[in-house]
């Protein structure tokens, strides 16, 4: 059976390590992404998760990238941070860090043959803009117009507790693994409007830079092979 290749949005948390688990037992070749914009604190303790997930999964996880997003997350979250206050009176940059990821992640999928990406959003949590149906959604959409299916697989799973026992029984540590951001604690819980709005306000942005990253690649690539071929 061929192995179907998969991105997983990973942080190194419960959630993300669940949908990875599960994608693994599928016997899917799993691929994890981590961002990292600069904006967590004792991220690296995510490896540990890595760690573990290979010794349990060691034939489907098949590599853990570190994807920078440093300039595209100050592009989306940061430039206009004051306007972005004024017009919607509220702290959406942990939004504006999930485009973030979802604008890389695709980058890498482009690159590697990848049309499938999966995360650990969660229902139990949908106070966070982030992990709110109208944002999966337009998520959705973004991703469909480059030929990807993103999906959030155990969004109705249940309660924190089911996730816990559910990664006891595969054998794996039910701590969370992830690094905490420096925003994380400084918001309320948006409207559904108010995300609406945001996403759709900064979604060009995120389609510029997956066209920079893809496009620029293939122009060098178009120049190196006019170049060789008038040389020769």
């Amino acid at each position: 059976m061929n192995k179907k290749k998969v991105a997983v949005l990973f942080t190194g948390g419960r959630d993300s390590s669940l949908v990875a688990s599960l994608e693994a037992l599928q016997g899917n070749e799993v691929h994890l992404l981590t961002c990292n914009s600069g904006i967590g604190i004792g991220s690296e303790l995510s490896q540990i998760r890595v760690d573990q997930l290979k010794a349990r999964f060691p034939e489907q996880i098949a590599c853990r990238e570190i994807l920078p997003t440093y300039g595209l997350f100050r592009s989306v979250a940061i430039e206009n941070l004051e306007a972005d206050f004024r017009r919607w009176g509220i702290n959406l940059v942990l939004l504006g860090d999930k485009l973030a990821i979802h604008a890389a992640a695709t980058v890498y999928c482009l690159q590697n043959g990848i049309s499938r990406i999966v995360d650990g959003c969660v229902g139990y949590q949908e106070d966070l803009a982030e992990q709110k149906e109208v944002a999966i959604e337009l998520l959705k959409d973004f991703e469909k117009q480059y030929g990807i299916e993103y999906e959030s697989p155990i969004y109705n799973y249940g309660s924190k507790d089911d996730v816990k026992y559910a990664l006891l029984t595969l054998g794996l540590s039910s701590k969370s693994l992830e690094g905490v951001s420096i925003f994380g604690d400084a918001f309320s819980e948006p409207s559904e409007q108010q995300v609406q709005e945001y996403i759709i306000d900064k979604l060009p942005i995120c389609h510029r830079h997956v066209d920079l990253m893809t496009n620029t690649a293939k122009i060098i690539e178009k120049t190196r092979y006019t170049t060789t071929s008038l040389t020769v």
